[in-house]
Parts: C-alpha cells; sequence; structure tokens
C-alpha cells in the first residue's frame, strides 16, 4: 500500500517493515554561529549585551531572556575567567580508566551571565578550588574549526601545558612499572579465590602469560582482570559468609 494512499475501513491498514531516510540539518543559530566564528578566527569568546538590562551573555545569544528585545551588541570577553563548579571523574563515557583522572568544570567569567563547560587541566588537584582563575588553552590557528573542541582546555592562570604532560608521562611510566606488580597480584587473587572464569579462561590464559613476559596489556585486558578480580571477591564474600552461617546455624549430631 502506497504511503499516501487513503484508506475507507480500519481493516485495510497495512504495516510493512523498511526504513525512511531522513536527513537532519543542525545548525548553532545567528548569535551560535557568530560565537563559532569568532572562536574559529580569532581564538576569543564572543558576547551578546542587551541595552535595556545591561546583562552580557555568554555564549552570545540573539535575545535577552529578561527583557525579550534583540541583543545587537556583541562584544568579545578578554579577561581571565574562574571556575564556578567542578567535578573529577576517573572513567570515561565508555567506562574506561584513563591514564589521568578528567576534571570537567563550569568556567564563568566576572560580570557576565552563562558560561562554558570544559574539561579542566591541572598539574595538582589539590589546588582546584571554587574561584580558581583560568585561562583557556587552544588549537593551534590552522586547526580550529569553530567548535568548542578548538578549546583544548582550561588552564590556571600562569600554567602551561609543559608541566602537565611531562607529570602525565611520568605517571604513565611510574604506574606502567606498578601495574605489572598489580595485576600479578590480582591474577593470583583470582585463582586462588576458586571464582569460576567460565568462557573467559582462554582471554585470562593469555593475560597470564603477558604479565608474566612484563608485557604492557590493553586497556581492554586491564579492564576484564578488574572485572574479574570485583566478582572473585564478591565470590569470596559469598562463600565465607555461607560456610559461617552454617556453622552457627547446623545442629551437630
Amino acid at each position: 500500500m502506497p504511503i499516501l494512499e487513503k484508506i475507507g475501513q480500519q481493516s485495510q491498514a497495512r504495516h510493512w517493515t523498511d526504513s525512511i531516510p531522513l536527513e537532519y540539518h543542525y545548525t548553532a543559530g545567528v548569535a551560535g554561529e557568530e560565537f563559532r566564528r569568532e572562536l574559529k578566527e580569532n581564538g576569543r569568546f564572543l558576547a551578546s549585551k542587551c541595552t535595556e538590562c545591561k546583562t552580557t551573555y555568554l555564549p552570545a545569544r540573539m535575545f535577552c531572556p529578561t527583557c525579550f528585545i534583540e541583543t545587537k551588541e556583541r562584544l568579545t570577553i578578554n579577561k581571565p575567567g574562574y571556575v564556578y563548579s567542578y567535578t573529577a571523574t576517573s572513567k570515561d563515557r565508555s567506562g574506561k580508566r584513563p591514564h589521568w583522572p578528567t576534571i570537567v568544570a563550569i568556567v564563568r567569567f566576572e560580570g557576565v551571565t552563562g558560561g562554558i563547560i570544559h574539561r579542566l587541566e591541572c598539574d595538582d588537584r589539590e589546588k582546584v578550588t571554587i574561584g580558581l582563575k583560568v585561562k583557556p588553552l587552544l588549537r593551534d590557528a590552522s586547526e580550529r574549526t569553530g567548535a568548542l573542541t578548538d578549546i583544548l582546555s582550561f588552564r590556571p592562570i600562569g600554567a602551561g601545558p609543559a608541566a602537565h604532560l611531562i607529570e602525565t608521562a611520568k605517571a604513565s611510566e611510574k604506574e606502567a612499572e606498578s601495574g605489572k606488580t598489580s595485576f600479578r597480584v590480582l591474577l593470583e587473587m583470582i585463582d586462588e579465590s576458586g571464582y569460576p572464569i567460565g568462557e573467559e579462561e582462554l582471554t585470562l590464559s593469555r593475560i597470564r602469560d603477558k604479565v608474566g613476559r612484563g608485557a604492557t596489556l590493553t586497556r581492554e585486558e586491564e579492564d576484564l582482570v578488574h572485572k574479574l578480580a570485583d566478582e572473585a571477591r564478591e565470590w569470596h564474600r559469598a562463600e565465607k559468609s555461607s560456610a559461617d552461617t552454617e556453622r552457627e546455624d547446623t545442629m551437630s549430631g
């Protein structure tokens, strides 16, 4: 039945299994495109200002939500921002553990409504506080596309990227050395627990061989070892709890 064919009775209705190709075109809007163009071409943040209430908005927007008038005045933000709020995560969006914890912050600017949510890089996580003055670290002008990914991260004022890269490299090397020992301990714990590995036994055997040779594990292999270790701990706790219950609750003959 063609999609435009009309039916006279409900019993004539039919269905078919197929796909309808659809295309979507999203834009950032007039003010959004201006913001992106300014970021790409000049590496600056574009804001808009309401002539009625004098409120400045970042990113730039077409209308003031308070006065309901068009914001025609544009200005660039040339001052440092500050951390309004932040959070840290030890896993990425896929659930994997990155070598360096990720800090995501809301960066705002004095006298400006709104802000930018982006990654915050700091050599010492203990120094990250509310109100910390930060500046953006941008891609090279030839690599910018006008997206927020043109901002590599925000950094505390006076800090450069070199120190972080050096610390990251050192941490990675240290983690790699200690990781070989820690994975060996985890594998021994899994074996001693008696936890039934099942279908993953073959993969685990390959991991044992790599750890024994001092080879570096892939991220998937590391995640598997951690997962099996967690399951082995729960298995051991359950067995211990069951054994304790039997000793206390079972009457002797």
